[in-house]
């Protein structure tokens, strides 16, 4: 025979719960907001001197990046992103873990 379920959640405990919840909630979307913050954290000379020496270089992959100028993947692909958004790269093709761009000319 088993022992009567757990106590009854007073109304005190349950709005409790519920500020604990949405002040976890809160903190993560802050969270969230400093990482993307942090993102714009690239250095701008990076992008700069990627954007100008990106005239000579056929094809644009991260990898390419990586190799010429001592970077992170990711990193790679936000500044091919950033110079695509400045007309300097057209995409050719994207997927989830590659991008192949070419130099506008």
């Amino acid at each position: 025979m088993g022992t009567k379920g757990g106590k009854p959640i007073t109304a005190i405990e349950k709005r409790q719960l519920r500020a604990l919840r949405e002040e976890l909630r809160r903190r993560r979307e802050e969270e969230k907001k400093e990482r993307r913050m942090a993102l714009d954290l690239i250095d701008p000379s990076i992008v700069d001197k990627v954007a100008r020496d990106i005239k000579n270089i056929g094809i644009v992959t991260p990898f390419a990046l990586c190799q010429r100028y001592n970077l992170k993947y990711s990193t790679a692909k936000k500044i091919i992103k950033e110079l695509a958004a400045r007309g300097l790269l057209e995409i050719v093709l994207k997927s989830r873990r590659i991008i192949v761009a070419l130099p506008k000319r």
